[in-house]
């Protein structure tokens, strides 16, 4: 059984953002959808093909790419375009009916031909950034040498009529070595706080806040010793991976096709999975929660909700 809730839990992510953009972007008959990103866009995007294969939305008018490269920051990006960066870059379809027609694949260093082309070949309705995560919650540190204008001043001179989209991305796990707050929590509030800085001083058609799911979970039972992480850093396979997508999927997809995540069957075994610290199962024991953490941070993306750990029956009361 698939339940629907969609515009009690979207109506007050939409009174934050332009009323304009809404319309543009969730009334249109096609959807096509830029990811500019780093492996967190990996981890937020990982089990969106399940999730939404599992949703019964029907996709055949969106497409979602993504293009990531490892620690990729606003700077780097721009470094890419510009055939100055050093790293390898990818381009990739992440799902969806509709194909645009650009190469995906490997980026070279030194050589940002496939990024370029991914910008100027297709006219994309959203395009969606994300920080480094080392910059995430100091948003002086976007501003303070240009490198955030210079990104924006070069989609929209390449993409003039795309919106542009913001993912709020999750925080360290409180150990980390590089959580120079010792907290999780309160390195999500300066991402939070940055996030919120930047959409209000934009013109931000949308925000993917699942780094607040995450934070909703980790206020759970089901936190483990490393916060869902994998690393530290990056989010746990399984169940922080699950959550992230289904934010996104509340966040992006559900406005369009009209299916929430609410309920969705999807689940995910973490038994093979190879990592540094425990992968976490998804299973009718967690994935209500999850999902309810979603929903909840599409619903409010600036602030922390209490997630309650119910049943099926349950859980959307």
């Amino acid at each position: 059984m698939r339940y629907c809730r969609l515009l009690p839990l979207l109506t007050a992510l939409w009174l934050c953002l332009p009323a304009q953009a809404q319309d543009s972007l969730f009334s249109r008959p096609t959807l096509k959808v830029l990811h500019i990103g780093n492996s967190y866009t990996d981890d937020a995007t990982a089990l969106l093909q399940q999730v939404a294969a599992h949703s019964g939305a029907d996709l055949s008018n969106i497409c979602l790419y993504k293009a990531v490269r490892g620690s990729g920051s606003f700077k780097s990006w721009c470094d890419v375009y510009n055939n100055c960066d050093d790293q390898y870059y990818w381009v990739t379809k992440v799902l969806g009916g509709l194909y645009a027609r650009v190469y995906t694949g490997k980026g070279m260093p030194r050589n940002g031909v496939l990024f370029r082309e991914l910008l100027s070949s297709v006219e994309w309705d959203l395009i969606i950034l994300q920080p480094v995560s080392s910059q995430a919650p100091y948003y002086d540190q976007w501003e303070g040498d240009g490198q955030l204008d210079s990104l924006l001043t070069l989609l929209h001179r390449e993409q003039p009529k795309a919106a542009i989209g913001f993912t709020l991305v999750h925080s360290y796990w409180d150990e980390y070595g590089g959580n120079s707050e010792q907290s999780s929590q309160k390195r999500w509030q300066g991402i939070a706080h940055a996030a919120k800085t930047f959409c209000q001083s934009r013109d931000i058609a949308l925000v993917i806040p699942y780094g607040t799911a995450i934070e909703n979970l980790r206020r759970t039972p089901l936190n483990n010793d490393y916060d869902l992480t994998r690393d530290g850093t990056h989010l746990a396979y399984g169940l922080g991976r699950y959550t992230a997508a289904c934010c996104y999927f509340e966040a992006l997809i559900a406005p369009f096709t009209g299916t929430s995540v609410a309920g969705n069957p999807y689940r995910y075994d973490a038994s093979h999975d190879d990592t540094k610290y425990p992968a976490i199962s998804v299973d009718d024991s967690n994935a209500y929660a999850a999902q309810r953490a979603a929903i909840q941070a599409v619903k409010h993306p600036f602030r922390l909700t209490k997630i309650r750990i119910t049943q099926p029956a349950e859980a959307w009361k």
